[in-house]
């Protein structure tokens, strides 16, 4: 499917099939004894450098040892001795604001950076939570009586049940969780090892002249000290490390499995996070291997081209631009026996690690055969059963509910509450329920992210009524979890497809067939390259039915249905040589879609997440679609 028309799909999706990106955070510089459990079916690991940390990611540390986390919006976020912390809210809404929130539940923890723009950056710790809205570098402690927080540098806001009030350098508060009416302000900055030592990583990380436009502090300092930037007539600007001549990419390393990713290379080079996520490597004459940038904020579990043999695996880098498809005799752009990467490799691995491969293949093109992924490990059902105690600072996590911006209406679903023990027992520091946000009169405008104070997880006080009357519409609570499994691998079209194929095999008979289907047609979409016979295969019953109130009379189910006709009538076009059925279904879904387009456009002229203009493009290439569509001969 084209670019273009994939693009008016993603725009149309509701916020539930598609909230913005997702953002991983980079586990920097470590020292001593420090394990990461990146999800709550997960077991404790030991950190390795470069390694992504999704949202929902545990660290602790031991004695005499601390971490350093990056974040993409430059927040730096920092572990002591003897401490343990979550990254509590990860988020991009669909108006691509970010909500970054760390929580400390013990020890010590410090922070540093600024909300940019509107953006959302806080740290919470037992009965309180710092906000950062202009520059600052904060230190917080957790301890069993008391937290306190201490601004080393700038200006920050702290919030409490009792008090909500600027803190500037040189002043320090202090919470006791358990009389959470009780605080005190004082003047108290101790300069310790620690700070010191997080002063100078600020300093290292700062980066002025940053290069690239998008991403500024996330990594990029690495790269100064490590390579050197040369001009490309082709590419522009490109970075060469200082490496040995024979070196090459994704030698140095492992990859491991991120249900939302795939396989997903973390890199052993201290460098290793930028060159291996925003971009691709090309090797150019006199140059050797050199790392070319996007600007894309979108994170990339390594672009690779992959080859499978008995026991073996092998990758390669993929050039800028190639979209690789194995075919007989097609060989990728870049691809030579001694610049590919082989490892052990047996089926459903988690990790794969070419350290562990005694002997390279002498002929790979004979021993191996390449292939578009490697197989998925099996998902265990169980995973979706795992629970992992709140942390002392209330397992924070912010969901605004914004009409038309992140969510529209009660008909889509989020999270499930806790059971009913947890959900009414909020932690004695929590806040009156946040006010539910009015749209902003200009569609187009960002709006501030509602900040409560230790709110419940999963979602905002304000939002647990509506959210409680959507996991309600599902009977089944196994089908439930099911259907979150699919939103959560949705950065993995792959997946989704299995996930939705156990959804199938489970519930053959649900109430939420058009929901599955659509789920069918949009992974099937957003596969390189897309399936357009399986689109329209799986749009048959829909664009058969009254698709216009299958998904309810709502912006949202209007909204999807419009995406379902669409999804089908650009599959026709996309088929070399459709069948007879084929044209049939396209042909059903483009005369559809073109008496639907004034019913759905025309009242929907401004909603909250699409400017006038590019509705009004949306609309024009919807109905180009539908009239190249109908052109076809059967």
């Amino acid at each position: 499917m084209g670019r273009n028309m994939k693009a008016i799909v993603y725009l149309l999706l509701p916020a539930a099939l598609w909230a913005g990106e997702a953002r991983y955070a980079r586990l920097g510089e470590f020292d001593g004894t420090v394990e990461v459990q990146l999800g709550a079916a997960d077991a404790w690991m030991a950190a390795e450098r470069n390694l992504p940390l999704p949202e929902g990611a545990w660290l602790r540390t031991g004695p005499a040892s601390r971490v350093e986390v990056e974040f993409d919006d430059g927040v730096v976020w920092r572990l002591g001795p003897d401490s343990q912390g979550e990254i509590s809210d990860y988020t991009r809404l669909s108006t691509g604001q970010r909500v970054t929130l760390v929580s400390l539940d013990h020890g010590l923890a410090w922070i540093t950076g600024q909300a940019r723009d509107k953006d959302s950056v806080m740290l919470a710790a037992p009965g309180m939570q710092v906000t950062l809205t202009r520059p600052a570098r904060v230190r917080v402690a957790a301890r069993e009586d008391a937290s306190l927080v201490w601004v080393l540098a700038g200006t920050a806001r702290f919030s409490s049940p009792a008090a909500e009030l600027e803190l500037v350098q040189g002043q320090m508060t202090r919470v006791e969780p358990d009389t959470p009416a009780r605080f005190s302000l004082e003047r108290e900055t101790l300069d310790t090892d620690m700070d010191r030592w997080s002063g100078a990583r600020d300093e290292a990380l700062a980066n002025p002249a940053a290069r690239l436009r998008v991403i500024e502090r996330y990594g990029l300092a690495d790269l100064d000290s490590a390579g050197v930037w040369v001009e490309s007539a082709e590419l522009g600007s490109v970075w060469k490390p200082k490496a040995a001549e024979e070196w090459a990419p994704f030698q140095k390393g492992r990859w491991r499995w991120y249900g939302a990713l795939g396989y997903t290379w973390v890199s052993d080079d201290a460098w290793g996070w930028l060159p291996y996520h925003y971009g691709r490597w090309t090797h150019r004459q006199g140059l050797g291997w050199v790392w070319s940038p996007n600007l894309t904020q979108v994170f990339k579990p390594g672009d690779v081209y992959w080859m499978r043999g008995a026991h073996r695996a092998g990758w390669g880098a993929l050039a800028p631009g190639e979209r690789f498809t194995p075919a007989p005799d097609t060989l990728p752009q870049q691809y030579c026996a001694t610049c590919t990467t082989f490892a052990a490799y047996e089926e459903g691995a988690q990790t794969i690690d070419p350290a562990g491969l005694a002997e390279r293949p002498k002929e790979p093109l004979k021993a191996m055969a390449f292939t578009a992924a490697l197989p998925s490990p099996a998902f265990e059902a169980s995973r979706l059963d795992a629970l992992r105690p709140a942390t002392r600072a209330g397992s924070t996590r912010i969901l605004p509910e914004l009409q038309g911006v992140t969510y529209e209406g009660d008909d889509l679903p989020t999270a499930p509450q806790q059971e009913e023990a947890e959900s009414t027992s909020a932690p004695a520091t929590a806040p009156a329920p946040a006010p539910v946000v009015t749209p902003p009169p200009e569609p187009a405008e960002e709006v501030p992210v509602p900040v409560p104070v230790a709110v419940p997880y999963p979602v905002a006080v304000s939002n647990a009524q509506g959210s409680q009357k959507r996991e309600k519409s599902w009977e089944n609570q196994a089908e439930w979890k099911l259907f979150l499994q699919v939103g959560n691998d949705y950065a993995n079209p792959s997946q989704q497809i299995r996930d939705l194929d156990e959804w199938r095999r489970q519930f053959p008979r649900t109430q939420h067939l058009a929901q599955r289907t659509f789920a069918y047609m949009d992974a099937y979409n957003r596969l390189s390259p897309p399936d357009p016979s399986k689109i329209l295969a799986y749009s048959e019953a829909l664009v058969g039915s009254d698709v216009w109130t299958a998904f309810g009379d709502t912006f949202n189910g209007h909204a999807q249905a419009t995406d379902v006709l669409f999804l089908a009538t650009v599959a026709l076009t996309e088929l070399p040589h459709p069948s007879t059925q084929q044209v049939r279904i396209g042909q059903t879904a483009a005369r559809q879609l073109l008496n639907m387009i004034p019913h759905f456009f025309v009242p929907n002229l401004r909603p909250g997440f699409i400017t006038a203009d590019v509705w009004k493009q949306l609309q024009d290439k919807m109905e180009a679609a539908a009239r190249k569509a109908l052109a076809l001969a059967s």
